[in-house]
């Protein structure tokens, strides 16, 4: 009689990078242009560069904290073990402000969009109701598998990159350096600008809230975390 032998497939690279992808890819990052206009691009430049070196190198430290745990830990429970107790209340009250505050605000986001779109289909849906269903749809597909998470994310990081070039794509070729770099005024004070746009840039860059749930999707094979 014959034996079918079964072996489990591992998860892919592509589904962790579309998920880190699609937490930092947000309305915050879409916004950055508006947000850094007044540093202009050779100092939004170098904010982006900055930002990027610091949530990258932050991100790979919280990752070779975890690999020293076990799978499923969580930052309460790191932090708790290597700052003592009472550390791990700051860090959980911060995290959860943090991420209440973005829940928050994509919920009534997407709850006012789906609203407008409902509205331009004649058809009359709150915004409350459109919101808290788009949170039970997202919600649901949470508690499906990290793999449906990361199919949709892709979907969605795929089309959010395609709507961006479609939009603002033909405004390279009206690109003029000497606006570009701000030749025409002289002596122009760029830091108060600077320090008002990096808080904005790291909060826009944030996935780290992520690294645990991606210890559980990969298991402890940190290349793949990496």
């Amino acid at each position: 009689m014959a034996t079918l032998t079964t072996t489990a497939t591992r998860p892919s690279l592509f589904g962790g990078v579309v998920i880190i992808g699609g937490t930092i890819i947000g309305a915050g990052m879409f916004s950055l242009p508006v947000v850094m206009s007044g540093a202009w691009f050779f100092w939004s430049l170098a904010a982006l560069v900055f930002t990027w070196f610091c949530m990258l190198h932050s991100g790979l430290m919280i990752l070779e904290a975890n690999l020293n745990y076990r799978i499923g830990s969580s930052f309460d429970t790191i932090t708790k073990d290597l700052l003592g107790k009472g550390w791990n209340l700051v860090n959980g009250v911060s995290i959860a402000f943090v991420l209440y505050i973005l829940t928050y605000a994509y919920i009534s986001a997407s709850g006012s969009i789906l609203h407008h779109t409902f509205s331009e289909m004649s058809l009359n849906v709150p915004a409350r109701a459109a919101g808290f269903g788009f949170a039970l749809l997202v919600a649901f597909i949470v508690w499906l598998s990290t793999k449906a998470v990361s199919r949709m994310t892709a979907i969605v990081l795929g089309a959010k990159v395609i709507t961006f070039f479609l939009t603002f794509g033909s405004l390279l070729g009206h690109v003029q350096p000497t606006t570009l770099f701000n030749v025409a005024e002289q002596n122009a004070s760029y830091m108060p600008y600077l320090l008002m746009t990096l808080p904005f840039c790291l909060a826009s860059f944030g996935y780290h809230g992520n690294v645990p749930s991606l210890m559980k999707y990969y298991g402890k094979r940190s290349a793949h975390n990496r």
